[in-house]
């Protein structure tokens, strides 16, 4: 990934555009209490530099939007560091697979296929984030909340269902605001054809 002025100015307008996403708009999809599960579309910057530029780009769009939001964590930065790793595996998936799979398909094609892939990929990597980091996390900064969470239970009941849907509505934005961005992409030189 060569860098160039286009390139800086383009990966910091998506790191902005990706922290305001991650303030508003969220809103939760479950009851109590999975109620702190929110959906945003943070990740969807994210994404556009990982299919347009490089996969790292994308990591460092998720690393920065997570750092910023730190500066009002109410989770003991558990929820950045599950953003964070969530993040990251949905743009090395969606990234290199886009880039180094299916041959010399048009890269709007591939994602069709790609994205779906990715959105699973997300949901096992939350359940084993969850599992192993996340939630023995919690269970330390928080005790009161993971007195009233079952791991096991919580994971098949919330974790594994919110991840798909998440990922799942963030993939589809994407891909619409990709198939719209894509003669400006094209014209500027930003994606690599595949």
């Amino acid at each position: 990934m060569k860098l160039n002025t286009k390139l800086i100015v383009y990966v910091g307008l998506l790191s902005a555009i990706s922290s305001v996403l991650m303030f508003f708009p969220h809103f939760p999809i479950f009851p109590p209490p999975a109620n702190f599960l929110d959906v945003d579309f943070s990740d969807v910057p994210a994404l556009l530099a990982s299919v347009t530029i490089h996969p790292f780009a994308g990591i460092i769009i998720v690393l920065f939007k997570n750092l910023i939001h730190l500066l009002q964590t109410k989770t003991f930065a558990v929820g950045e560091l599950s953003n964070l790793i969530l993040g990251t595996a949905f743009c090395l998936s969606t990234g290199f697979a886009s880039r180094y799979t299916l041959g010399t398909m048009h890269i709007k094609k591939k994602l069709i296929f790609v994205l779906p892939v990715s959105v699973i990929i997300v949901t096992v990597t939350a359940v084993i984030s969850n599992f192993f980091i996340v939630l023995p996390a919690y269970a330390h900064f928080m005790p009161a909340l993971a007195e009233t969470l079952g791991k096991f239970q919580f994971i098949a009941a919330w974790i594994a269902p919110f991840n798909i849907i998440k990922a799942s509505l963030q993939a589809i934005v994407f891909y619409l605001l990709f198939r719209g961005l894509y003669p400006y992409i094209e014209k500027n030189i930003l994606f690599k054809k595949h």
